[in-house]
């Protein structure tokens, strides 16, 4: 019986040794300069996108939610122009989509086609009725009838995430108190927290913020 929980006592302390030089990556992030501070939280599953827009804004979306903090006295501007989401992995640079790009009319409008054939992928999104294995094929759907009901035409555009957009989104100002937001920006293939990075570029200075910690 002692060699037993001897043995068991061991394997516990091993385990918790183990656990504690675990390198965590944390999906958030912070950084500041002269005149800011920033902090970002990084969302790249697709159900956590969801959840953070309240609605799905296709594939290759990452949301980023940004709090700014002014450190002066003096209204200090920001912009989501001044951020950049880099991957270290591949070096994919991208600043953030305007809410009418995702969402406006013709684009990204997102649809489910069904396949009648039996294969890998029976089921597949399409934007603006354009097939998606990627973003470059330009097949047309063989069939939109059965294209579920309730989307929005592509004409018209996707006017109910549109508007969870824009009204989630960073906006354009000029800052004296702590404001935040959501950045949308396109991050295609796969990539890990711990390789991600966003850079801040505004007339405040520059600010890079790694999230691997």
């Amino acid at each position: 019986m002692r060699t037993f929980l001897q043995s068991a006592l061991l394997l516990v302390l091993v385990a918790g040794a183990v656990f504690a030089t675990k390198k965590v990556i944390s999906p958030t992030t912070s950084g500041d300069n002269d005149s800011i501070n920033v902090t970002a939280t990084l969302f790249i599953k697709p159900d956590e996108v969801v959840q953070e827009i309240g609605a799905n804004p296709g594939p290759d979306i990452v949301v980023l939610h940004v709090r700014v903090t002014p450190k002066v006295d003096k209204p200090v501007s920001i912009s989501p122009d001044d951020f950049i989401l880099l991957a270290h992995d591949d070096g994919e640079r991208n600043q953030p989509y305007d809410p009418s790009e995702i969402a406006g009319k013709g684009v990204l409008i997102i649809k489910e086609q069904k396949q009648d054939s039996v294969g890998v992928d029976p089921v597949r999104s399409t934007i603006a009725g354009i097939a998606i294995g990627g973003l470059g094929n330009n097949k047309k759907p063989a069939d939109d009838s059965k294209t579920p009901t309730g989307m929005n035409d592509k004409d018209t555009g996707n006017n109910d995430l549109l508007t969870k957009l824009k009204t989630k989104e960073l906006a354009t100002q000029d800052i004296q108190k702590p404001v935040e937001g959501l950045l949308y920006f396109k991050l295609t293939g796969k990539h890990k927290l711990k390789n991600m990075a966003v850079l801040y570029r505004g007339p405040s200075g520059d600010i890079n913020m790694e999230f691997e910690h």
